[in-house]
């Protein structure tokens, strides 16, 4: 198998949810005149770590720095149907203040700054600089602390000892080769599955393949860590049939290249039909739902936003629109509808409909303002303008993956548990490595949960391997 090495603490994924991780156990370690060998490892080069977190602008569904955004247990429920464990997402909201002003501390900024959502319903706070600066910073402070961070590792198999505690990890290294680390303990922080194409079928199904990662950072999320647990017993938690969605334009290969202005325009299939009511509510709360109906619901997995030169009068409209690539413009509709290889009668028809639909009331682009467009199917309930000042302008949609949700079931202090609910020793999880989500995403909560729980993770897994009688924690 190649040589051996032995470490204390071994976290997988150098994310926020494994870099607050090993920062918290480092902490922890000397604070407590622990001398322990921490490692951090990670499946990409340096200049590409961190997997989702390096590209995420990292939203916080927080009021301010101290407290959670209003209704936050409950509305976390809600969106889950009742499915998600509420004591986590109560662990959660108990947490988030404390741990966010730990970071802080580290040398992160935090800011209320632009975000896509023009019509936000919810606060919106952010790390200057976006989840990297979270990674970069956490990161930089635990080296500073001992730990090791390793490069280009990928951790293939967890070995158990014969208490049936994780005793040992195989680790697959750049060229091929494989060595075996004995370990006290392994935090399993390495994303979810939506790099791995066979786990996307599995789970997903049909065309799954087709399902774009939202950033680059989701190829390295390969699903190993939840599939390794599970081989040992771990139970399984979060919608493993379901990911968080978002629309973006399908010619950009820029990470996140959102397009979030479609409740000011029309969205229409490859037929040049209508076939949502884009109004409905504010981005923030209908943008995966969208997402979702374009991948399952129309042909080809496709859409197009119809607008006019009317969306440009909207304020901070470009934050709404991360693509890199220009509008699809035309004099006409059929001309526009010529380039979109979409029939032209068709959309013509759709245009005329929707125009004459449209109420008459105060046009307001920053909340909802009950201008409707009525007497067709969908209906339209804000925002409805009419489409008629050319040239008219086009973005193709399609759906991202930005994370997947099934994972692994911890407790609250991230400890991977059995299918009967017992702490499997020595094993923890964060991040998007462990399952949380069912049905609608509650925004602003991914980032957050995984540096609450990394670091819950890390400080309990130094406890544990500090302690001699390890089973009885």
């Amino acid at each position: 198998m190649g040589k051996e090495v032995d470490y204390d603490i071994v976290v997988i994924g150098c994310g926020v949810a494994g870099t607050s991780a090993a920062l918290a156990a480092a902490e922890k370690a000397k604070e407590e005149g622990e001398k322990l060998s921490i490692a951090l490892l990670e499946r990409s080069d340096f200049d590409h770590r961190g997997g989702n977190s390096r590209w995420t602008a990292s939203y916080m569904r927080m009021k301010n720095l101290d407290e959670v955004a209003d209704n936050f247990v409950e509305d976390m429920m809600a969106f889950s149907d009742n499915y998600s464990d509420r004591k986590y997402i109560e662990t959660l909201a108990a947490n988030a203040g404390k741990t966010l002003r730990w970071v802080q501390e580290k040398g992160v900024d935090f800011d209320y700054l632009p975000t896509m959502f023009l019509t936000s319903s919810k606060p919106r706070l952010l790390p200057v600089g976006g989840g990297r600066a979270i990674i970069d910073t956490l990161a930089r402070k635990a080296s500073a602390l001992g730990v090791e961070i390793i490069y280009e590792a990928t951790v293939w198999d967890l070995v158990l000892n014969e208490e049936g505690a994780v005793s040992g990890l195989k680790v697959r290294v750049k060229g091929g080769g494989s060595l075996h680390l004995n370990v006290g303990a392994v935090i399993l922080a390495a994303g979810g599955f939506q790099g791995n194409q066979a786990l996307m079928s599995r789970y997903i199904g049909r065309d799954a393949h087709k399902i774009r990662t939202v950033a680059e950072g989701g190829l390295f999320n390969k699903g190993e860590a939840i599939e390794m647990a599970m081989k040992i017993g771990a139970r399984g938690a979060g919608q493993f049939d379901s990911f968080h969605a978002e629309p973006v334009d399908p010619r950009s290969k820029r990470e996140e290249a959102a397009v979030m202005t479609f409740p000011y325009a029309i969205l229409v299939d490859k037929n040049g039909q209508r076939f949502v009511d884009e109004g409905r509510t504010t981005i923030d709360e209908q943008y995966e739902a969208v997402a979702r109906t374009i991948f399952y619901d129309l042909p080809d997995h496709i859409a197009y936003m119809i607008s006019d030169q009317k969306m440009y009068d909207i304020p901070n409209y470009e934050q709404a629109l991360e693509t890199d690539k220009p509008a699809i413009e035309a004099d006409t509709l059929e001309e526009l509808a010529e380039k979109l290889e979409i029939p032209a009668d068709k959309l013509v028809a759709t245009v005329e409909s929707y125009n004459k639909a449209c109420q008459p009331g105060e046009f307001r682009w920053d909340k909802k303002d009950g201008k409707k467009a009525i007497g067709i199917n969908p209906p339209k309930s804000n925002w409805a303008i009419p489409i008629d000042k050319g040239p008219f302008i086009a973005y193709p949609i399609v759906c991202s993956n930005v994370f997947t949700n099934g994972g692994i079931a911890t407790d609250t202090d991230g400890r991977v548990l059995s299918q009967d609910d017992y702490p499997i020793p020595g094993l923890y999880a964060a991040g998007e490595t462990a399952g949380l989500y069912y049905g609608k995403y509650p925004g602003g909560t991914s980032v957050l949960r995984g540096l609450v729980f990394g670091r819950r993770s890390g400080m309990h897994a130094v406890s544990y391997v500090c302690n001699p009688e390890k089973l009885e924690v």
